[in-house]
């Protein structure tokens, strides 16, 4: 019997199976890894050089909400919105290292908020590009954990931007435009006005724009309003503190400073006065293709729109979809507004000033990437080479980064250790602290700082003695450089080991802190004083006058007696030399004056101490007694102090002049038969040694 079963079966079409739904692809998290990336460069690069302390500007900014120090003269320029976002952080803890990590961990979440408005007007791989060109920037880099505003600003103006463009067709954009708006001006209060400007202009020109002009006028205002209000407080009004603020800068008016930030794109951080040459140019390819990629960006917007004009006359078929040109030409006009006041107004430069500027052009610079590469005839291939050459830029920057965070390292580092030693000191709360690099130095010491003059002169002369003599005070002054001024010639001079400051300070204190040292070495306790008792003050002659006016005037005739004197130097082997030498008492201070290229100004020039022994005169006997002075020598280089000296002395010309800081004078002499040796050292009273002709031990008074 034949199968017909499985004959039918055999023609029957096969029964279709069901079709799979489709599976959605979720796109690569590319903004999110850009982020992540960018936190772990600054912790593996950054902190570890900068988590010890705080730079100049951030010890300013930090004081201001710090409980435990006291505030730093803030200067008319600032904004306290930085101050503000790390207040928090601040009052709970004085670590430096976990106020570094948590603001890595900010900065990341930020860059990644500001960018992630762009991805509803840009395709997400273009936006996480730009991020990947910000970000990869040295200078973006090590902004990240420091508390400076800068870089809020420039993640600020990508945010604000993107949400002005989402305003005619998002309601609750112009919300986040305005609270942008106002956190920008809140932390740099004059950038936000810079950023509102184009913004408002375009909202006034363009109909579509016009939602966004409430929160283009309120934003800001509110934002600045501390600001107005410390300016009435403090300064007498807005054009009061603009024109504060316009002597702190050093006048501003037209400056062309596009040279100054050429120069210093490389680093260093601040270049004022910026008279530093580019440090390796092959660096700075990125930073020069910057201006030819924005014009070929705004090239290609401008050809797109001509394309989207002729398919809608029907003259052409468009290949794809166009961009629009705002989306490339407001970044820009944002990032020149933003640029324009630190090329065009101040006289100095610092790579942080353009950040902003560098956040908004990578916006339409990565546009311009994908579209070459989109219009390419083999796509891959150059995005493989684009690919490589934006690795090169970023290892570049790491390059950059790496140098640019040990210079931090140890610039800071110093301050730390000048602040250590000005503890060592006995500089304890309240305390002042002045002259040179005295705002971080105090931060970190837990004092106050004032200055008399300069940009950050907050206090008066008389103001600043008054505090001297009712709290401990020290004046900072560079080694060998700078000369105390006329109130401190009388002060003690203490070297700050591991930096390159003097520490000044009154006679009345340094004897107590010599006292206190005595004391200590006494008891046998002296080790625990630190390296400040293997250093030796120092201070001028006037000092030496002031604290013994008796024994310096014998001294002084001592040497006035005779026109010779022997000099003592050290050779470049470390063994002595010895030389006859002239020596000049005047406008309180004994100077040294050498024929030029001498053997002793050269030893002088390397090893600043020195001995001078006074000339005995005719005889064997010692009954007018014997002086000798030590010290360091500090070369006399300005032409004016130079001048002045050749017209009072009129010593033949040309010549080396060295100002003396004395350590040390002694005087010996036989007196009732009997050696005695008068030795003076700076912050303690004079120290008498009789030796007698017997076996007796010495007899030790003072």
């Amino acid at each position: 019997m034949e199968n017909t079963a499985a004959s039918a079966a055999a023609v029957l079409p096969p029964r279709p199976q069901p079709r799979q739904p489709r599976r959605y692809r979720r796109p690569a998290p590319w903004l999110g890894l850009v982020a992540i990336g960018y936190a772990v460069v600054q912790l593996a690069m950054v902190i570890p050089h900068t988590g010890h302390a705080l730079g100049w500007d951030e010890s300013v900014y930090v004081s201001q909400v710090d409980p435990r120090t006291p505030p730093a003269y803030f200067s008319a320029p600032r904004s306290r919105g930085v101050s503000l976002l790390v207040a928090p952080v601040v009052a709970a803890t004085d670590s430096i290292p976990v106020l570094r990590v948590l603001l890595m961990l900010l900065s990341a979440g930020a860059l990644y908020g500001a960018f992630r408005v762009w991805t509803r007007l840009l395709p997400p791989p273009q936006v996480a590009l730009a991020a990947l060109l910000f970000s990869g920037l040295w200078i973006t880099q090590i902004s990240g954990p420091a508390v400076m505003p800068n870089l809020w600003v420039a993640i600020g103006a990508v945010a604000a931007v993107g949400w002005f463009l989402r305003a005619p067709d998002e309601p609750n954009a112009r919300w986040w435009l305005a609270a942008v708006l106002a956190g920008v001006t809140l932390v740099r209060t004059p950038d936000g006005g810079w950023l509102a400007l184009p913004l408002l202009i375009g909202a006034i020109g363009v109909r579509t724009w016009r939602p966004a002009l409430p929160a283009l006028i309120g934003g800001p205002l509110l934002g600045a309003a501390q600001w107005i209000g410390e300016a009435y407080d403090r300064f007498g009004g807005i054009g009061g503190r603009l024109n504060v603020s316009s002597h702190v800068e050093g006048g501003m008016g037209l400056h062309f400073s596009v040279g100054a930030a050429l120069r210093s794109l490389n680093g260093p951080q601040l270049c004022r006065p910026c008279e530093v040459p580019l440090r390796h140019p092959e660096l700075t390819v990125w930073w020069l293709a910057l201006p030819v990629l924005t014009l070929l960006a705004v090239h290609a917007a401008l050809r797109d729109r001509q394309e989207l004009r002729r398919v809608r006359v029907g003259l052409g078929r468009p290949a794809a979809r166009p961009p629009a040109v705002p989306l490339t030409l407001l970044p820009i006009v944002c990032a020149a507004a933003l640029a324009l006041p630190y090329l065009l107004l101040i006289d100095y430069s610092a790579p942080r000033f353009l950040m902003p500027s560098y956040a908004l052009l990578a916006l339409p610079i990565a546009g311009l990437v994908f579209r070459a590469v989109r219009a390419a005839r083999s796509p891959q291939h150059l995005a493989v080479a684009l690919g490589v050459i934006v690795t090169l830029h970023l290892a570049s920057q790491f390059v950059i980064l790496d140098h640019t965070a040990k210079q931090s390292d140890t610039t800071t580092g110093r301050y730390r250790t000048a602040a250590q030693g000005l503890q060592r000191l006995g500089l304890r709360p309240p305390c002042l602290v002045t002259g040179d690099r005295a705002l971080p130095i105090a931060y970190h010491a837990g004092c106050s700082s004032a200055q008399t003059s300069g940009n950050n002169r907050s206090t008066t002369l008389p103001s600043l003695l008054r505090r001297a003599a009712r709290e401990p005070t020290a004046l900072l002054l560079r080694r060998g450089q700078a000369r105390p001024p006329s109130y401190a010639r009388t002060w003690v001079g203490y070297p700050l080991p591991g930096t390159e400051w003097n520490a000044y300070l009154p006679p009345d204190q340094a004897r107590e802190w010599e006292a206190a040292k005595s004391r200590q070495e006494t008891s046998g306790n002296g080790a625990s004083m630190g390296a400040m008792t293997t250093t030796y003050p120092t201070t001028s002659w006037a000092g030496f006058e002031a604290a013994e006016p008796t024994f310096a005037g014998y001294a002084q005739d001592r040497f006035r007696r005779y026109r010779h004197h022997v000099l003592a130097t050290l050779r470049q082997d470390g063994s002595p030399r010895v030389t006859p030498l002239e020596v000049t008492f005047l406008s309180g201070e004994l100077w040294l004056g050498m024929m030029p290229d001498s053997r002793k100004a050269l030893d002088l020039r390397r090893d600043p101490r020195f001995s001078v022994q006074a000339n005995p005169g005719p005889g064997d006997g010692l009954t007018e007694g014997d002086v000798r002075v030590s010290g360091r020598a500090v070369e006399v280089t300005d032409p004016e102090a130079v001048a002045r000296f050749a017209e009072a002395v009129r010593p033949p010309e040309p010549f080396h002049l060295f100002r003396t800081e004395v350590t040390e004078v002694v005087h010996t002499a036989s007196e009732n038969g009997e050696m005695v040796l008068r030795t003076w050292r700076p912050g303690r009273p004079v120290q008498v040694v009789r030796r007698g002709s017997d076996d007796s031990p010495p007899r030790v008074e003072g």
